[in-house]
C-alpha cells in the first residue's frame, strides 16, 4: 500500500485544501519545524535575491508531511521550493516531472568555490543535480559525557564488545543506555539498518535494491541482536518521548542516541553544551570481521520547474540559498551543515564528526530511508514500529515475513 492511499479520505482532502489554499503564494515547504529560524532564513534570503515572496510553510509530523506532498506532487500543484530526500527518494521524485533541473546553478557554485563535484552527486539523478543542499550529515552515536563518568567507562567504545560491555555498565549506573524513539512515522528503521548495517554492509545495500530479503539470514541475526538489546533493558520506551525525540537523551533519562549530527544543534538549544556535555563517536560493526560503515544523510531543497519557468528570477534565489551567507544562516541559527566549503563550522561536534570519519575511512553509504523506494518505504518502516512496541522473537518474525511480503510484491511489480 502506498502512503498517499494510507492517509484515509478525510486525510486526502485536508491536504487538497492545503495544497489549493497555497498555490497563490510562492512557498517553501519543510516538516523541519526545529530548523525553523534557519529555514525562515533561507526564504527570507531567496527573497531577497529574487524580488519575490517566498514563506516558510511547515508540516509536522514527517508522515503528514509525506502525505501532503504526494497529494501535491499528483496533482501537479507542488510548492515552489520544498524539502526532500535524496537517493532513491528523489529519483522517484524526479520521474514525476516536477523538479528542475539546477544544473547551471550547481555549475556556477562549484566554478565559485562553494562546493564541490562530489557533492553534487549526493542530489544527482542520471548526472543532473535536482536538489540545493540543505543538510550534510554524519550519523554518529551521541553520548553523555557526564554518564560515561560516573558509569566508569573510560572512553568511547571502538568494538562491539565494549559498545555492549558499556551499556551494562550505564545500566548497573542507573540510566538508560539508549535513546530509542519511533517518532515522526521514520525513526523505526534507525537500528534496524544500523543492525544490518553493522552485520553485512553489502546486505544492507541488498535491502535497498531487491537483491537481498527481509528474511535472510543477516537481516534475521539483525533482529536477534536489536531483541537481545532490548531483553537487557538497553532501550528506552519507544512511545515515551511522543513526538519530541530528543527529550529522554536531554533530560539525562538516556545516556546515547543514534541519529544525524544535524541534531547536535537542537542538543544545544535544550541547554546541553556541545563537546562538554556531549560527544560522538562512530558505531563499531557487531563483529571484527565486518567492515565499519558511516550513514551519510544529504537532505536537499528542491525547486518546482514550473515555478522556476514561470518566475526565471527565481533562479537568483536558488543561487543565494547555495551561498555562504545562506550556510552560515543555517549554521550560526540551528546549527545544519549544508556542505558549503567556505562556511564556518556550525560547532565543535560537526567539526569533530569530519575528523572522526577522515581518521577511521568508513565506508560511506546513503541512509536507508533514502535509498529505499519510496512506494514501500512507510509500511516497510511500520513493520519495524511494530518490533519496537514488541520486541520478542515471534514479533520479529512476523515483521520480516511483513516486510519480505511486501518487498518481494514491489519487485515483481518491476
Amino acid at each position: 500500500m502506498s502512503l498517499l492511499r494510507k492517509i484515509g479520505a478525510v486525510g486526502l482532502a485536508t491536504a487538497l485544501t492545503v495544497g489549493t489554499a497555497a498555490a497563490a503564494d510562492l512557498a517553501l515547504y519543510s516538516d523541519k519545524t526545529p530548523w525553523n529560524a534557519g529555514m525562515t532564513g533561507l526564504a527570507e534570503a531567496a527573497s531577497a535575491a529574487s524580488g519575490a515572496t517566498v514563506k516558510l510553510q511547515e508540516i509536522t509530523p514527517t508522515d503528514k508531511y509525506q502525505a501532503f506532498m504526494q497529494t501535491s506532487i499528483a496533482g501537479n500543484n507542488v510548492p515552489a521550493f520544498f524539502t526532500w530526500w535524496n537517493g532513491q527518494q528523489l529519483n522517484d521524485l524526479v520521474a514525476t516531472g516536477v523538479a528542475a533541473d539546477l544544473t547551471p546553478y550547481w555549475e556556477a557554485a562549484i566554478a565559485n568555490g562553494d562546493f564541490s563535484a562530489d557533492q553534487q552527486a549526493l542530489v544527482n539523478v542520471d548526472g543532473k543535480p535536482y536538489g540545493i543542499l540543505l543538510n550534510v550529515a554524519n550519523w554518529v552515536m551521541f553520548y553523555n559525557k557526564n554518564h560515561f563518568e560516573k558509569a566508569g567507562i573510560a572512553g568511547p567504545p571502538t568494538n562491539w564488545a565494549e559498545f555492549v560491555e558499556a551499556c551494562d555498565k550505564l545500566k548497573a549506573a542507573g540510566f538508560t543506555p539508549i535513546n530509542g524513539p519511533a517518532s515522526g512515522g521514520w525513526m523505526p528503521f534507525i537500528w534496524f539498518s544500523q543492525l544490518v548495517l553493522g552485520t553485512n554492509p553489502d546486505s544492507f545495500v541488498g535491502l535497498t535494491d531487491g537483491s537481498v530479503a527481509y528474511d535472510s539470514p543477516d537481516v534475521q541475526n539483525a533482529f536477534k541482536v536489536w531483541g537481545d538489546m532490548y531483553a537487557k533493558g538497553y532501550f528506552t520506551n519507544p512511545q515515551e518521548s511522543g513526538q519530541d525525540d530528543q527529550k529522554l537523551f536531554v533530560d539525562g533519562t538516556s545516556s546515547m542516541f543514534l541519529v544525524g549530527d544535524w541534531h547536535s544543534g537542537s542538543f544545544v538549544e535544550a541547554g546541553m553544551k556541545a563537546g562538554e556535555d556531549f560527544g560522538t563517536f562512530l558505531m563499531p560493526a557487531l563483529s571484527p570481521d565486518v567492515q565499519q560503515s558511516v550513514i551519510v544523510e544529504a537532505s536537499p531543497i528542491v525547486v518546482s520547474k514550473a515555478a522556476l519557468e514561470a518566475n526565471p528570477d527565481l533562479g537568483k534565489g536558488v543561487q543565494a540559498m547555495m551561498g555562504v551567507d545562506a550556510a552560515n544562516i543555517l549554521g550560526s541559527t540551528v546549527q545544519v551543515y549544508n556542505g558549503n566549503l567556505k562556511a564556518q563550522a556550525p560547532n565543535v561536534i560537526i567539526e569533530a564528526n569530519k575528523e572522526l570519519v577522515a581518521n577511521a575511512k568508513p565506508r560511506a553509504l546513503v541512509r536507508w530511508w533514502e535509498a529505499v523506494p519510496s512506494q514501500i518505504q512507510g509500511d516497510l518502516v511500520a513493520a519495524m514500529g511494530e518490533f519496537m512496541f514488541n520486541p520478542t522473537p515471534e514479533q520479529a518474525t512476523e515483521s520480516m515475513s511483513t516486510m519480505q511480503s511486501i518487498n518481494a510484491d514491489y519487485w515483481a511489480s518491476k
